[in-house]
């Protein structure tokens, strides 16, 4: 029902041809108007009323007035000169319908954040937060009675309103310069302050000079956002100890200098396990004890991206030598919609479950030296493990180990980007043509290389025995080289740019064709899964893929891969003669010629 209210008043204000935007910011205004006028907050002569409608060039001069009005009121109707514009007939059909929903009390118990939450596309060009993602928010924020809150990034205002209560002082800062938060303050019960500033270059909660501190700090800022170099090198504040254009790393930055008690934000999944400024970041904060918690949330809840992302807990404090790891992509607190979009359910059991600090089975405390050792990774994967990698690494615990690194060398893919005439011709072998058994028979894509790759990229093309595995995309796909590979140079072979090549020495410990049928494996796939990262691409990191710990098989072992292969190998050219000889049976009946 609520949504009806925004949606109907929205119809009403089509003949005035505004956008989505301007169109869901004028109903807004309009309910304000009646909510305002009902309560008594505004002055007779700027109240609205049915006498009020009968006078139309009346009705656009007192809008325009309730723009001079001070705080949040001028706020919400700050973009009152462009109601001069307006027909006035045009709006009498919505203020009619707002009165009417006034007066038979419909208006009693609206909710503003559920309203705009719930809008289709078509009334929202810029779709909000789901509620049941703002609802989680606000729960792990745990406001206290009489706290601050500070909420940057809040466009819409709808997460300022979550944890806005009768004894707490919220702090809306916004980057976009609007009135719906204001709208959304005075249509709440509990109404928060509303500022327009850019958090990360021009903070304006700013006091003495200092930046303002606040108790608690809740934020959802623009996933992929990235500021350029100056910002870290103008800030006034000493915020940022390393210079870095990542907005995820200067989101978390800024929200610890003005939060005291706890700061909660929404991230890309890529902070998590990022090299470069975003491990140096995480591995600050793990070793300061400054992370709480670390939630991973279904991907497909925001309605304008497929990104997965995640919700990290902090303490600004510090000193905490555990961090909690709670997976919330479940079938208990997810359903689906569609096929890419779900949403949340079972939120307040999931609030209550994270407050409980109770291992189950998806969630679990590690410590902070154990995450350190972890290359600082935050990602709740590694942490919160279903059964099948449990029963791996006890096998791993009671097995000889030694990690890939020392087995073999990594080679990186080729680059081949030329299109000149002079261009040797090489053969780029991709995730398709890794068969299931057997060597790999036929590359699949014909490339051009420059001449000089011959000799400068020798190393690249792809050697009897190399294992190519796939790092992106259709990760942990593998296959391995046949020995009659084309030498390098013309016609040659080369690893496509999803791929890395593990190259085995002569010396060593294992063959790679023990190494190669291990990776394929169902121990190998679990092995390779459990460095799988990515946030809306998959993909495993080289220094992650070095680190692998590998099952070191005996000599016999060895000996026995190496007769599987070769038989697998045996078997699939009977095949695919069988096949040729299959195809030919009925070929010369009822031929064209």
């Amino acid at each position: 029902m609520q949504e009806k209210i925004i949606t109907q008043l929205q119809e009403s204000l089509e003949a005035i041809q505004l956008t989505s935007a301007k169109t869901l910011e004028l109903a807004l205004q309009v309910l304000a108007w009646v909510k305002l006028s009902s309560t008594g907050e505004l002055s007779d002569d700027l109240s609205l009323s049915t006498t009020l409608l009968d006078e139309p060039s009346r009705l656009l001069q007192v809008l325009t007035r309730l723009a001079q009005e001070g705080d949040l009121i001028g706020q919400a109707f700050a973009n009152g000169t462009d109601f001069g514009r307006l027909d006035p007939r045009l709006l009498q059909p919505a203020l009619t319908l707002a009165l009417r929903l006034d007066q038979a009390g419909m208006l009693k118990n609206f909710d503003p954040v559920r309203a705009i939450s719930s809008l289709s596309p078509k009334f929202s060009q810029e779709p909000d937060l789901p509620l049941e993602v703002t609802a989680l928010l606000a729960g792990l924020a745990g406001v206290l009675p009489g706290e601050d809150v500070y909420v940057p990034w809040d466009s819409r205002g709808t997460l300022a309103a979550s944890v806005t209560s009768a004894d707490t002082d919220v702090y809306l800062e916004s980057p976009m310069l609007s009135a719906v938060p204001a709208l959304i303050s005075l249509l709440s019960d509990h109404r928060f302050q509303v500022h327009y500033a850019d958090p990360i270059r021009t903070p304006s909660a700013v006091e003495n000079g200092q930046l303002r501190q606040f108790d608690v700090a809740v934020a959802f800022p623009p996933m992929g956002i990235r500021y350029s170099a100056d910002v870290t090198n103008n800030d006034w504040f000493s915020r940022f100890p390393e210079k870095t254009t990542s907005g995820a790393v200067l989101a978390i930055l800024h929200l610890l200098r003005q939060a005291k008690r706890r700061v909660v934000i929404a991230v890309s999944n890529s902070l998590l396990f990022s090299a470069g400024a975003e491990r140096s970041l995480r591995e600050d904060l793990v070793r300061q004890g400054k992370v709480e918690k670390v939630i991973s949330m279904p991907a497909g809840l925001l309605a304008n991206t497929n990104i997965a992302f995640s919700i990290l807990v902090l303490n600004p404090t510090g000193g905490l030598d555990k961090i909690q790891f709670i997976n919330a992509d479940t079938a208990y607190f997810r359903e689906s919609v569609s096929k890419a979009k779900c949403q949340m359910i079972n939120v307040d059991k999931l609030v209550t479950q994270i407050e409980s600090n109770a291992d189950t089975d998806n969630q679990v405390h590690a410590s902070v030296e154990g995450v350190l050792k972890n290359d600082a990774q935050l990602q709740v994967s590694r942490y919160v493990l279903p059964d099948t990698t449990k029963q791996l690494q006890a096998l791993l615990n009671q097995s000889r180990t030694v990690v890939l690194k020392s087995l073999v060398s990594t080679v990186r893919p080729m680059p081949v980007t030329s299109q000149d005439d002079d261009s040797i011709g090489v053969w780029e072998v991709g995730a398709a043509d890794l068969p299931p058994y057997g060597y790999i028979s036929t590359p699949g894509r014909a490339l051009k290389v420059e001449p000089f790759a011959l000799t400068k990229h020798a190393k690249q093309f792809l050697r009897p025995l190399d294992i190519v595995l796939i790092v992106k995309g259709s990760v942990g796909k593998v296959g391995i080289v046949p020995h009659d590979v084309p030498p390098p140079g013309a016609d040659g072979w080369v690893a496509g740019q999803s791929a890395i090549v593990l190259r085995a020495d002569a010396t060593d410990p294992i063959d790679p064709r023990a190494l190669f049928l291990q990776l394929r494996s169902e121990l190998g796939r679990e092995l390779l899964s459990g460095i799988v990262s990515g946030a809306t691409i998959q993909l495993i990191q080289l220094r992650e893929l070095e680190r692998l710990e590998i099952l070191l098989p005996d000599a016999a072992i060895c000996q026995q891969a190496i007769e599987t292969l070769e038989k697998e190998a045996r078997l699939q050219k009977e095949i695919n003669h069988l096949r040729q000889e299959q195809s030919l049976l009925a070929s010369d009946l009822w031929s064209l010629t």
